[in-house]
């Protein structure tokens, strides 16, 4: 059968959704990456403000609070910063999971209209067949019907 007039373009789209994909996985590992560095930030945060209430317990100076209290907030805005890092680590991941989602109709799209063209070929090449069969057929039974004696 003759090559299909869509494997090219096939082909592109292929190579685009491959590219979505890789894209794709990169986000993914950046959201990875992003929620990590978060949760060891929470997990700092929580263990300093537990040092600060056992610190406090046992009795310490107010630069020593002050410094504490300091440290803390400065780890609060840092959880922030991070919060918002993964959120648009989280957007971005989506978005390419999208483009990758487009891409991939784009080849299934290109695969079904090569299987209806494989189809569609199938069925002329039968047709073709079985016009050559009746014409065989047909010549015989005239042949036969009209037979010299």
């Amino acid at each position: 059968m003759a090559e299909s007039k869509y494997l090219f373009l096939k082909k592109l789209a292929q190579d685009k959704e491959e590219a979505a994909a890789e894209r794709m996985r990169v986000a993914q590992s950046r959201l990875s990456e992003a929620e990590t560095r978060l949760e060891q930030l929470r997990t700092f945060h929580a263990e300093y403000q537990q040092r600060l209430v056992a610190s406090g317990m046992k009795g310490m100076s107010v630069l020593q609070w002050r410094d504490f209290q300091a440290f803390i907030a400065r780890l609060a805005e840092a959880l922030k910063t991070q919060e918002n890092e993964v959120d648009r680590a989280r957007q971005n991941h989506a978005l390419e999971k999208h483009a990758w989602q487009e891409e991939r109709k784009r080849v299934k799209a290109f695969e079904k209209l090569m299987e209806r063209e494989a189809e569609e070929a199938l069925k002329r090449e039968n047709r073709a067949q079985q016009k050559t069969t009746d014409e065989f057929a047909a010549r015989k039974f005239w042949d036969t019907q009209h037979k010299p004696e």
